[in-house]
């Protein structure tokens, strides 16, 4: 029977499940320890801080492992740290470090999905700083997207119409305060001839290129060979965002009006990041198939619980498999699929 190591965060957590209870404490762990059982896997849970006293114990081991949403990512910035030394020690972490490292950081996502080069690219550009836009400014066309690196249901994301409406989002949404260091750095451009004093805007975001007249998009859960998909249609009120949008009013599996083509879109994408699973935003114009996120840990599951089933691709076609899952089953399934 296979060993993998499963690390949990400090309250004991692993991974998001939606209607967990008690309310976010993640994946029910007797329930993961069933179904990897039945796929002749053996999970055993540790707590991240544990490993740190031996790491090397962990060489050529699989480890699984849970991220953090916790308030300003001081957690996920120690789960990193961990995860980052067990790859370099030979830990077979799943998945590898640079999918945590996207986690609720659209920057390094957006340079994966970048380097991954998919069929149809959406323009998109990554800055630190006002003043690293300000020296790029002439390079971007509108009306385009402004994203924050951190943030979920829509959160942190604008539209902008103009380069003026995009600067003053820029400066709303990248203010790093702190007015003690503020005032010791205007000292230190008075005191020394020719400094530069730091960009009080330094918060790191992202310009994506603007698809204009969507009603919608699609969320696609791939965990292993199956596939999960509901529409996500852009409510009244919420501007350009579909998510956030409340799951009672998304279409679910084969009421997702999904376009030929979606599915296969999606899955070999899924398939250039050699993960076990992933959350794909989907978008499409028309004429083409824009991946807008991506996330391939600790992402939100309700498309599960509130579908009926998934579909699963027998020979060239995608059938709807009517079969409701647990999320744990769920996973389980990913990680064996991945694993051979």
């Amino acid at each position: 029977m296979t060993k993998i190591i499963a690390l949990t965060d400090y309250k004991n957590k692993f991974g998001s499940k939606h209607f967990d209870r008690p309310y976010r404490s993640g994946m029910d762990k007797e329930k993961l320890k069933k179904y990897f059982n039945e796929l002749a896997l053996e999970i055993e849970f540790h707590k991240l801080h544990e490993v740190t006293s031996n790491l090397n114990i962990l060489k050529g081991q699989f480890v699984l492992y849970t991220s953090s949403e916790d308030i300003g990512y001081y957690y996920k910035s120690f789960i990193e740290d961990i995860i980052l030394i067990l790859e370099t020690v030979g830990a077979k972490t799943i998945p590898s470090y640079k999918h945590l490292r996207a986690n609720n950081n659209k920057v390094f996502m957006e340079l994966m999905r970048q380097e991954i080069k998919e069929s149809e690219q959406l323009s998109a550009f990554s800055f630190g700083s006002l003043n690293d836009f300000l020296s790029f400014r002439n390079n971007i066309s509108y009306p385009c997207v402004f994203k924050t690196a951190e943030g979920a249901s829509g959160t942190g994301v604008f539209l902008a119409n103009t380069e003026e409406e995009l600067i003053k989002i820029i400066k709303k949404n990248n203010k790093v305060s702190n007015p003690k260091e503020n005032l010791k750095d205007y000292l230190r451009s008075k005191k020394h001839k020719g400094y530069l004093k730091e960009d009080i805007y330094r918060r790191k975001f992202i310009v994506q290129q603007f698809i204009p007249n969507l009603k919608n998009d699609w969320k696609l859960y791939i965990f292993g060979d199956m596939l999960y998909v509901f529409n996500r249609p852009i409510q009244k009120g919420r501007g350009i965002k579909a998510s956030g949008g409340g799951y009672d009013n998304y279409l679910y599996g084969p009421n997702a009006n999904t376009p030929e083509g979606l599915f296969e879109f999606a899955y070999m994408f899924f398939l250039k990041l050699n993960v076990p699973h992933v959350s794909l935003d989907v978008a499409y114009d028309g004429k083409q198939f824009y991946i807008i996120e991506f996330q391939s840990v600790y992402f939100g599951t309700a498309g599960i619980p509130y579908s009926n089933g998934y579909y699963k691709k027998t020979g060239d076609s995608w059938l709807f498999v009517n079969d409701k899952l647990e999320i744990e089953n769920v996973y389980a399934k990913s990680i064996n699929w991945f694993l051979k």
